[in-house]
């Protein structure tokens, strides 16, 4: 590529070069090579690095240039090389492969573990739910001296569960026995849980 390809005309390159090197498709071998156009694309998609590079390997050219003739032979050019293509080598030589840290969440999921069975021996149960005077299904009741439903806790002796919740006009089903709910808001079908004599 020249050097005064533009930043589109490189990306396209880059894209172009990692797709036919990228160590999925290619296996461990071209990691070295895909650390080499990262760094490429690295230093050319920056427009200071890029010029720093250019300057560099102008620099480096005029240099070989004037050390050939001085010496007679190519040594002195070969000795020359640029920042990039130094750091591009010992970055592929320190590129190790990318692996999954098993051990970190192996020790996030013990930690999320022990957070979970401390938190669970530490916390006391909840108390037993106080009645809040609204009738549903499933509530425990107690039938009061005008035949009025009043809701209870659960955890002591009652009279029966509420099953349904009707109209004042409605009917309850056959195996419930209906009494007016003590707020009126309709009719509490319940069952009987203890029998009274």
């Amino acid at each position: 590529m020249s050097t005064s390809a533009t930043r589109d005309e490189i990306r396209v390159a880059y894209r172009r070069l990692a797709r036919a090197n990228h160590p999925d498709t290619k296996g461990e071998a071209s990691a070295i090579r895909m650390a080499q156009i990262n760094e490429s694309w690295r230093v050319l998609s920056d427009p200071a690095r890029r010029a720093m590079y250019d300057a560099q390997s102008r620099g480096s050219s005029t240099q070989r240039a004037q050390a050939a003739p001085a010496s007679g032979s190519a040594a002195g050019g070969e000795a020359t090389t640029t920042t990039t293509q130094r750091v591009v080598a010992s970055a592929s030589r320190d590129v190790a492969p990318a692996r999954f840290p098993w051990r970190f969440m192996l020790c996030l999921a013990a930690a999320g573990i022990a957070f979970i069975l401390v938190n669970a021996a530490l916390t006391k149960p909840s108390p037993a739910e106080v009645p809040d005077n609204l009738i549903n299904a499933g509530s425990c009741v107690d039938v009061a001296q005008n035949g009025d439903a009043v809701e209870v806790t659960c955890d002591g002796q009652n009279d029966g569960v509420v099953v349904s919740l009707i109209a004042s006009d409605a009917i309850c089903p056959q195996d419930t026995e209906g009494h007016r709910d003590h707020q009126g808001m309709g009719q509490v079908c319940m069952r009987r849980s203890t029998v009274n004599g």
